[in-house]
């Protein structure tokens, strides 16, 4: 992974670059920003950039035997960690991160910009799991940190998410992290960096990523997907700043299909659920087939609807993201959103969010959804 590989966050990377040519580089850094902002891409990016053998001013050569092991995740002088689960049925009881590294280097390379949910989904033999950094990892790290390097100037330990790792592990990396052993480097990856305790934010050097705006993550979905442009604009606006749903969105919409589309249809069953149960119940039983993902990302991609008719109702231009089309096509129904049923509207598509991430009955909680919003749409402003 490269400086060029990672979407936007230029500032960050200017720093990053300025840091090594000065020699100022911490042994213990924190990069932290909201989710698809590319903090673990950004990492990754740093730690080759440390590690190439013929770096440039402004990247990592990328040709280089060193750069040819990261771009590839099997350097020796670096070191992932990252939340890993228990698994019964391959006796992996005390789990650490390389119990699960093959897996891992998959994902990453295939996602770079994945979040944690679909990680823990890509390893889990069950969807209730939840993903930790157990605290049987620390004697790894510290064995790790206590080897002379292999081959690089840096002995790097790359942690993914350390807001997933519980108090006695952080209080064994506390000394480490504070002195660690010559030419050892930290760099922490997080997307919840208030879940940290003080001590590690303390030993620590923050470097905070931003969210994305909509342009990179249009130029990034141009160039990465094929897809017309008005597409990948909707995409953009629904993701707001995060690409790893930016992705999971791109995927979803294909053909002529557009959210609004999809979301107008089902408000038209909605509106009147007595008279159209038949294609109601159709439409439930259609939905019920979707992955547990596809459901979360239609329901988001709902109440950002919700929200962007209720901007154009506020009659405020520089709040709406919509284009002029899609304004056009939702004329007819921007008069069953309105002040008094906004949020209740709101609500119950984030309640059904809620409840499809925590495994609900497809079926039950889709009709049930519906009739609820057939209930709100009568609500008169």
């Amino acid at each position: 992974m490269q400086f060029k590989d990672v979407i936007g966050q230029d500032a960050v990377k200017a720093r990053l670059r300025a840091s090594r040519k000065e020699g100022r580089i911490s042994h213990a850094q924190l990069f932290f920003g909201p989710s698809g902002s590319g903090v673990l891409p950004m990492a990754m990016a740093y730690a080759q950039f440390l590690i190439c053998q013929q770096p440039t001013e402004d990247d990592s050569c990328g040709t280089c035997p060193a750069c040819q092991k990261c771009n590839k995740m099997v350097h020796p002088d670096i070191y992932f960690s990252f939340p890993v689960i228990t698994l019964a049925k391959q006796k992996i009881d005390k789990p650490v991160s390389n119990d699960f590294i093959a897996d891992f280097r998959k994902t990453v390379l295939a996602h770079p910009y994945l979040d944690y949910n679909d990680w823990i989904a890509e390893i889990s033999d069950s969807e209730n799991k939840q993903g930790r950094i157990y605290v049987h990892e620390g004697p790894e790290i510290i064995k790790r940190i206590n080897l002379k390097a292999f081959e690089a100037p840096f002995k790097v330990v790359l942690m993914w998410l350390p807001e997933k790792m519980g108090v006695e592990l952080a209080n064994t990396l506390l000394k480490s992290l504070e002195e660690p052993p010559d030419n050892t480097i930290f760099i922490l990856a997080s997307e919840q960096r208030d879940a940290l305790l003080q001590t590690i934010l303390s030993r620590t050097q923050s470097i905070k990523l931003s969210r994305l705006n909509d342009q990179q993550v249009i130029n990034s979905l141009l160039l990465s997907k094929e897809m017309e442009m008005h597409k990948a604009g909707e995409i953009a606006r629904l993701a707001d700043g995060d690409y790893h749903l930016a992705e999971e969105l791109s995927e979803q919409l294909s053909g002529n299909d557009t959210f609004d589309k999809a979301f107008l249809s089902w408000m038209r069953l909605c509106f009147n659920p007595a008279k159209n149960m038949e294609a109601l119940m159709a439409w439930v039983d259609n939905m019920a087939t979707y992955k547990r993902e596809e459901q979360k990302q239609f329901l988001y991609a709902s109440i950002q609807m919700v929200r962007e008719c209720m901007m154009v109702n506020l009659a405020d231009p520089s709040l709406v993201k919509l284009e002029d089309q899609q304004v056009k096509s939702l004329e007819k129904f921007l008069p069953f959103v309105n002040a008094k049923n906004m949020t209740p509207f709101v609500e119950e598509l984030s309640k059904a969010h809620y409840h499809i991430e925590r495994n609900a009955h497809a079926k039950i909680l889709f009709l049930d959804l519906s009739l609820k919003l057939g209930n709100i749409l009568q609500i008169k402003a």
